[in-house]
């Protein structure tokens, strides 16, 4: 009896401090299940996280939800992305009563695209040029708006890897900061050795983070070679496994020679890893069938 009330006490702390990732001990109820709404489909997505599948929902099956709806700013200052259409506080305040109604963590999401592409220059502006400013910025909206945490979606294209040092530094004082709040943070990443952040800038950021979604999407796998399987994503991860959050894409019914519910398969029977969904309007009806929400509610460790 005394085991199980340390245990009960032991979990309680770790809730109360903000929470853990779970181990393979504690079972699949820690895993992340994400997916995110992009600035130009707003509508859609609204309409899509509202919708029932025969039964079970997007609400049944994810467990944050990000609103890629900020860009940084050359200065380390944020500020909304509005050329698709309005973005302000009201929509966020939307998405985020959606959240707290369904227990779904809603995540500030901040990238670095444009219409002519992936601005790394814009990238290295905020997180190196003025790295207070903007982790200051990122926390401070985030507190503002009340959103559980932070999801860095700064992409470059290219051999960035002189990008590191200043990378990783940033997301250890974000990390600080955010934590200390009682907020999560979370990274996209490429799959490999190519672009940034990348695969080999893991081992020294994976220990201050909450989640990594890998962006594989399409040309990763369940059963396939080399690095493009999601064996070695795991692997890679190493000890952080349970932070790993695999992309899969939302457009699609079928990648590497295998179909949607063959690559979840391989997540129920990892009971570590989680699933990033880009995006949350579910293009391919294949994510819009019964049998993949009931899979998705089971990997987030519903009954």
């Amino acid at each position: 009896m005394l085991r199980i009330e340390r245990a009960f006490l032991v979990l309680l702390y770790f809730w109360w401090a903000g929470g853990v990732s779970a181990t393979p001990e504690e079972g699949v109820a820690g895993r992340r299940v994400m997916t995110w709404v992009p600035p130009y489909a707003m509508a859609d997505s609204k309409s899509r996280l509202n919708e029932s599948f025969d039964g079970p929902g997007m609400k049944d099956g994810i467990t944050h939800l990000g609103l890629q709806f900020w860009n940084p700013t050359p200065e380390g200052s944020l500020k909304y992305v509005t050329r698709f259409g309005k973005v302000d506080d009201s929509e966020v305040a939307e998405f985020q009563e959606w959240g707290r109604e369904n227990g779904v963590r809603v995540m500030l999401c901040v990238y670095n695209a444009n219409s002519s592409g992936w601005d790394w220059d814009l990238a290295k502006s905020a997180f190196e040029t003025n790295r207070a400013q903007f982790v200051e910025a990122l926390v401070k909206e985030t507190l503002r708006l009340g959103l559980d945490g932070v999801d860095i979606d700064l992409e470059g294209e290219g051999d960035l890897n002189s990008s590191k040092e200043a990378f990783v530094l940033f997301i250890k004082e974000l990390s600080r900061r955010l934590h200390k709040e009682g907020k999560e943070l979370s990274i996209d990443t490429f799959a490999y050795k190519w672009h940034a952040p990348r695969q080999s800038w893991w081992p020294e950021l994976l220990p201050h983070i909450d989640g990594l979604n890998v962006m594989g999407y399409a040309e990763t796998g369940a059963n396939s070679a080399a690095w493009r399987s999601y064996a070695f994503l795991k692997a890679a991860a190493g000890v952080h496994a349970s932070k790993l959050v695999i992309g899969m894409p939302g457009h699609k019914d079928r990648w590497q020679d295998e179909p949607l519910m063959a690559h979840l398969k391989w997540v129920g029977q990892n009971d570590s890893v989680g699933v990033a969904i880009w995006d949350a309007r579910l293009s391919h009806s294949a994510w819009r069938r019964k049998e993949t929400w009931l899979a998705m509610k089971k990997i987030k460790g519903g009954l």
